[in-house]
C-alpha cells in the first residue's frame, strides 16, 4: 500500500511538471513567435548539412526555396557527390534559378562529429552575416526566415533556434517518436526556457550571428562535441549573447522511421542527456506518468479508491496530450521548371590551391538532369566565357575562403 501510495504521489507530481511544461508552451506561443519587421531584412546564408535521403527531402527542400525573403542564398555541404541528397538538392535548386545556391562537397572529417563537418565546409563558403542552419527533415513556411530574423533586431540576440513539430508519420516507429517529440520533448524544451531561463538550443534549425560564431572560436569549435546545439547554445549564452527560442514551429517530417531506428535514436539522446544533465537527468523519470500510472495499479492490490485516483490524475494529462494543433503552413509547389546549367565546379589546383575560374580547353560531363560541369585537361575547374548561371558547386580538399562563394544572376 505504500508503494502504491508513493507511486500515485509521483504520478501526481508527473502530470504537475507536464502541464508547467504546457503552460510555458502557451506562453512562448503568445509571446515569442517572431514577426516581420517592415525594412529589417539583412541577407541570410542557409547552410543545410545534409547526408542520406530524410523523409520527403524534396518538400522540405523545396519550403526553404518558397521563403517569402527578399535576400538569401542556399549552401548544400555533402561529404561525397555520390550522396542520394545530391541530384535531390541539385533538382530542387535547379527549379528555382532566382534563388543563389551552392554545392560544397568536401569529404575531410576534422573531427569526431560528421554534421560539425559538413557545417564548418558550408560556412565557409557563405557569404552573409547571419547563418541558419537546418537539418534535411525541416520544413518551414513562407513567413519563417522573415520571423526569426526580427529577433536580431535586439543587437544582443546572438542566437535563435526553434520549438517543432513532428509530422507525417506512417510507421509505428515514426508515430512512436512523434509522440515522444510533440509531447514531453516539446514541453520539456519549453519549460527549461521558460521557467529556468536555461539557453535551450533545438538542433533542427538554428540562426546564428557571425559575431556569436567568431565569439566562441567558430563552430569548429565544437567538432570534436555531440550535443553540438546544447553546447552552442551554452557557449554563445557565456560569450555574453542572448540565446532566443522562437514559440514559431518549424515541421519535422518523421514519416518512415523504423521501430529499431527510432530505439537507436532515443537511446543515443538519451546517453548524450544523462551525460550532460548529471543528476538533472533523474528528473525525466516524470516525464511519462505511465509508468506511475503502471506501478499504482500493480501496488494498489485491488483497492479501487487508488487505482480511480491514479487514472483520473493520468487522465488530466491525457486531453492536453491529445489535443490538436495546426499544423505548420505547407509551401505550394511550383511547376517545375527547366533546370539550368551550373555556374562552375571549382576544384583545387595544383599544389592544393584553389584554381581560378575562367575560359581554358574542357570537357563536359553530363549530369541526368541536363546540367553540365566543365573540367580542364589538367584536371582544374573552369567555366565558358559565356557561361551565366545560378547554382555553383564546390569541391574541395583544402579549405576555401568565403569569397568563393557563387554570385547572384
Amino acid at each position: 500500500m505504500t508503494i502504491a501510495i508513493a507511486c500515485l504521489l509521483l504520478l501526481a507530481l508527473s502530470v504537475a511538471v507536464y502541464a508547467a511544461g504546457l503552460g510555458s508552451l502557451a506562453v512562448l506561443r503568445r509571446d515569442r513567435r517572431g514577426a516581420r519587421l517592415p525594412g529589417f531584412f539583412p541577407p541570410v546564408s542557409i547552410v543545410k548539412p545534409l547526408s542520406g535521403l530524410d523523409d520527403e527531402l524534396d518538400r522540405n527542400l523545396e519550403s526553404f526555396y518558397r521563403l517569402d525573403y527578399p535576400s538569401y542564398e542556399i549552401v548544400f555541404s555533402f561529404a561525397r557527390r555520390s550522396d542520394p541528397a545530391f541530384s535531390v538538392a541539385r533538382q530542387v535548386a535547379g527549379r528555382h534559378p532566382e534563388i543563389s545556391s551552392v554545392f560544397v562537397v568536401d569529404a575531410r572529417e576534422p573531427g569526431g562529429n560528421s554534421k560539425v563537418s559538413r557545417l564548418c565546409a558550408g560556412i565557409r563558403r557563405a557569404r552573409f552575416r547571419h547563418i541558419l542552419m537546418a537539418d534535411g527533415n525541416v520544413r518551414v513556411h513562407r513567413e519563417f526566415l522573415a520571423r526569426a530574423i526580427s529577433f536580431f533586431a535586439n543587437p544582443s540576440v546572438g542566437l535563435v533556434s526553434h520549438l517543432f513539430r513532428a509530422r507525417g508519420a506512417r510507421t509505428i516507429g515514426s508515430r512512436l517518436e512523434s509522440l515522444h517529440l510533440n509531447g514531453a520533448l516539446r514541453a520539456g524544451t519549453a519549460a527549461l526556457s521558460g521557467i529556468l531561463g536555461l539557453p535551450c538550443v533545438v538542433g533542427k534549425s538554428i540562426l546564428v550571428s557571425r559575431e556569436a560564431l567568431n565569439a566562441i572560436g567558430g563552430i569548429e569549435s565544437l567538432r570534436d562535441h555531440l550535443a553540438e546545439d546544447y553546447l552552442l547554445g551554452k557557449m554563445v549564452a557565456k560569450a555574453g549573447f542572448r540565446v532566443v527560442l522562437s514559440a514559431d514551429e518549424i515541421g519535422t517530417a518523421e514519416v518512415s522511421r523504423s521501430l529499431a531506428a527510432a530505439w537507436s535514436r532515443q537511446r543515443r539522446w538519451a546517453i548524450l542527456r544523462k551525460r550532460l544533465g548529471g543528476l538533472g537527468y533523474t528528473g525525466e523519470l516524470l516525464a511519462n506518468p505511465l509508468r506511475w500510472l503502471a506501478g499504482v495499479a500493480v501496488a494498489a492490490r485491488g483497492e479501487a479508491a487508488l487505482v480511480a485516483a491514479g487514472a483520473g490524475l493520468y487522465l488530466l494529462r491525457e486531453p492536453h496530450h491529445l489535443a490538436r494543433e495546426s499544423a505548420p503552413s505547407r509551401p505550394k509547389h511550383a511547376d517545375r521548371a527547366a533546370s539550368r546549367p551550373l555556374d562552375a565546379v571549382r576544384r583545387p589546383g595544383p599544389g592544393g590551391r584553389r584554381a581560378g575560374l575562367g575560359a581554358c580547353p574542357s570537357y563536359s560531363n553530363r549530369l541526368r538532369d541536363g546540367q553540365r560541369i566543365y573540367f580542364g585537361s589538367d584536371g582544374t575547374a573552369c567555366r565558358p566565357r559565356r557561361a551565366r548561371r545560378s547554382s555553383t558547386v564546390c569541391c574541395a580538399s583544402q579549405a576555401a575562403s568565403p569569397a568563393g562563394g557563387t554570385r547572384r544572376t
